[in-house]
């Protein structure tokens, strides 16, 4: 009797440890996307303020279910960039540029990024153009630590940008930070 409760109990602990390892493992998946995060920005004339944006989730970019079972992914440098859209649109006083000074990016609880004054003509060699694509080694670098942070801990990312506008921008003007981030995401679907 001892022998067959001894049997019944191994192959009962035999059949849970085979179903819990094939719950884990589950069918490999994979998502190639390219997301945009988009936020409005907005300041005070010759006032240097700073903005913590909306935070960006992994689940935002792969959906809640892949994110769940999320396992790893790699960036795809060739499709990430930054822009600041909508500053064109903006009248500036006697039609001189719009400019946003020392524009600068914090990604989570990191150093912030001074990536240079924003323009919509750009002159100098720390200016870069508004409503155009950047994708330098710098912003590149800004980009990767937010990778970084949605696809490790807990999956989500602080932004934080600051800047002192030479004209006043409120919401209705509808001046973007764009951050385009490209990755293959690998995850599981459990059955």
């Amino acid at each position: 009797m001892k022998t067959l409760n001894f049997f019944s109990m191994f192959l009962i602990a035999a059949m849970l440890i085979a179903s819990c390892k094939k719950e884990d493992e589950g069918t490999p998946q994979q998502i190639t996307k390219n997301y945009t995060y988009s936020q409005n920005i907005r300041g005070s004339l010759g006032v240097k303020g700073e903005l913590i944006l909306s935070e960006l989730k992994l689940a935002d970019i792969i959906g809640a279910e892949p994110a769940e079972n999320f396992k790893n992914a790699e960036m795809q440098l060739a499709n990430c960039h930054l822009e600041i859209s909508g500053l064109s649109q903006i009248e500036s006083p006697e039609g001189e540029a719009v400019i946003l000074d020392d524009f600068t990016i914090k990604a989570g609880t990191r150093q912030g990024v001074n990536i240079g004054d924003c323009s919509t003509d750009p002159q100098g060699p720390n200016e870069f153009a508004a409503d155009d694509p950047q994708s330098t080694n710098e912003i590149i670098s800004i980009i990767q630590n937010i990778f970084t942070d949605i696809t490790s801990g807990s999956k989500s990312s602080t932004i934080t940008v600051s800047f002192t506008p030479n004209v006043d921008i409120t919401s209705s003007d509808n001046v973007q930070l764009k951050i385009s981030i490209g990755g293959t995401y690998h995850y599981v679907v459990l059955e």
